[in-house]
């Protein structure tokens, strides 16, 4: 039994002098990135998902692989594991597509690249790095659209928030339209007039109708050819403004 006993206790002071030699040949890895959620790889063995804290590995040199899941980049590097030291590895990962985050006062404007990226506020996180054209219309009309180039750097966020300004009710082309509205208006009432003097006068100097003298009846007739003058000059001005209106609207 004094036998058993000793060779119980012989075992177990091996195995806690074994345990105690591997504890020191081990050391710790911590890997943090940003963002979170990287996949680690030591030796081609994946160990997790990044934060990772002090993992226990057995001192030497390992291949660290860094895997971005989603922006599909890696990064590999070697690292040293001491015996009872700490190893941390801090990185920040760079994806190959840049990011573009729009939003707008007021919201729900339409946002075009090369295509419609979609309504106000809006994300994109897999753009192609480079420049655009951007642009941006609101479906009421009351505001007025902007544009502007951009430039979207691999593996960073370009944010934008703008203001839609509202148009004047009364800009320049609207002042304009209005004024050829109503000088279409002014012309043809007045061409109405004249032909309404015209027809006047022609009646006075009508012998049939009226007994005047002839130089009396003279001045009638100069004043009915004078109001078909004007009548006429009246129809050609009232239709030039409804053309410039048009063209206005059109443009």
């Amino acid at each position: 039994m004094k036998h058993a006993a000793a060779l119980r206790c012989a075992c177990l002071l091996t195995l806690g002098l074994t345990v105690l030699v591997r504890a020191a040949e081990e050391g710790a890895l911590t890997v943090k990135t940003t963002p979170e959620g990287i996949e680690v790889w030591l030796d081609d063995k994946y160990v997790g998902d990044t934060p990772i804290i002090d993992k226990k590995l057995k001192a030497g040199r390992y291949g660290v692989k860094l895997v971005d899941p989603i922006q599909h980049t890696s990064v590999i590097e070697e690292v040293l594991i001491q015996a009872e030291k700490s190893t941390v590895i801090e990185k920040t990962m760079k994806g190959k597509f840049g990011s573009l985050k729009v939003s707008s006062d007021p919201e729900a404007a339409n946002v075009y690249l090369l295509t419609s990226l979609g309504k106000t506020p809006v994300s994109n996180d897999f753009m192609n790095p480079g420049k655009y054209h951007l642009e941006i219309r609101h479906p009421n009309a009351r505001y007025a659209p902007m544009a502007e180039d951009i430039t979207i750097p691999r593996g960073e966020v370009v944010t934008l928030s703008k203001t839609l300004e509202k148009k004047s009710p009364f800009d320049l082309k609207a002042f304009v339209r209005l004024a050829l509205g109503a000088g279409a208006i002014g012309t043809f009432v007045w061409a109405i007039v004249e032909q309404g003097n015209k027809r006047e006068n022609e009646t006075r100097a009508d012998p049939t109708v009226t007994t005047v003298s002839p130089d009396v009846r003279k001045g009638f007739e100069d004043q009915a050819h004078s109001a078909a003058v004007k009548r006429t000059v009246g129809i050609v001005l009232g239709c030039a403004c409804v053309v410039g209106f048009e063209i206005v609207a059109f443009f």
